[in-house]
């Protein structure tokens, strides 16, 4: 059985040997290895940017559930009790959150406030046009159409005049997210797939020109180990080198982004979170590492049959 001394001295000898190995194969096929670096830094950019864009819709989406409103009018001439009476049947809303009763006195205020009259009702000859109305929330976009559609059940609320919310503006948002969701999967799919096979590529090239080397290093005793490792080096350095180059490319481009968003386009606000950005990276540079690592464990393996 051999000692911990003996076992640290055969894994040093084989680091120093893969590691010396690995920088002499790179050097000698440096242009495949840049290709490849930079595929995989595009691979990774793309997605990186993929996630950014499904997380900032899902961002938007939430703005607008927060803000959007389903307002409820009620006949003008219904009244105060009849207008209530239909506050409790909103709790059968699904998703619902709140609503807010205003009243046509305070309607009249709000929008004389608005076109700067102190006294509107004296402008329109002491009659009041406005309509009682309830201002209600429901928690997910795709809860508003069920709930249009329910408050305009006459059988629940016979005196409601008309029930209005930004349809287009609801419709556009959730077949966006929907669009996102799939799109994201594709792209995750192909970009994995480009960024796998150039890297098997890379380590192809490189075992296919050492490929009888292999062999006589397998007829003389090497292990399988001995000869995988520079090559399992050289595919974990591209992988590395590709995420780290797709890291401070996203950081960098999505500030920029977020930045010029802010100065010139005022109605769309860009989500800020560090920590997603921080996950984000390390995710990409663990994903960088595997596929460096797949990649070449897949090329090699045939050779490693003597």
């Amino acid at each position: 059985m051999r000692s911990k001394g003996a076992i640290d001295l055969v894994l040093f000898r084989y680091l120093q040997y893969g590691f010396r190995d690995t920088l002499r194969s790179l050097w000698r096929h440096k242009g495949m290895v840049v290709v490849s670096v930079i595929t995989v830094a595009i691979m990774l950019m793309v997605l990186g940017a993929t996630v950014l864009l499904a997380a900032n819709s899902e961002y938007m989406t939430n703005n607008m559930e927060e803000e959007l409103e389903i307002i409820v009018f009620f006949d003008t001439e219904a009244t105060r009790d009849q207008v209530l009476a239909a506050e409790p049947y909103f709790q059968y809303i699904t998703g619902f959150e709140q609503a807010t009763f205003v009243s046509k006195e305070e309607a009249m205020v709000i929008m004389g406030e608005k076109f700067n009259q102190s006294n509107l009702t004296a402008a329109t000859g002491g009659v009041n046009p406005l309509p009682d109305a309830y201002y209600i929330k429901v928690a997910q976009l795709e809860q508003i159409a069920p709930a249009v559609e329910f408050l305009n059940d006459k059988s629940y609320f016979p005196h409601v005049d008309l029930v209005r919310y930004a349809q287009n503006e609801v419709d556009n948002m959730i077949a966006l997210s929907d669009t996102l969701e799939r799109a994201c999967l594709v792209v995750v799919a192909v970009m994995l797939f480009i960024a796998l096979f150039l890297v098997n590529s890379t380590i192809r090239l490189t075992v296919a020109t050492r490929g009888e080397e292999i062999s006589i290093m397998k007829y003389v005793g090497a292990t399988n180990v001995y000869v995988r490792i520079p090559f399992f080096l050289e595919g974990l350095l591209i992988g590395i080198l590709g995420a780290l180059i797709a890291d401070a490319a996203l950081f960098v481009g999505y500030d920029a982004v977020i930045s010029y968003v802010a100065q010139n386009v005022g109605f769309i606000e860009l989500m800020v979170n560090p920590a997603l950005m921080v996950v984000l990276m390390v995710v990409l540079l663990i994903g960088g590492t595997l596929l460096g690592a797949i990649g070449s464990n897949i090329a090699i393996r045939k050779y490693l049959r003597v």
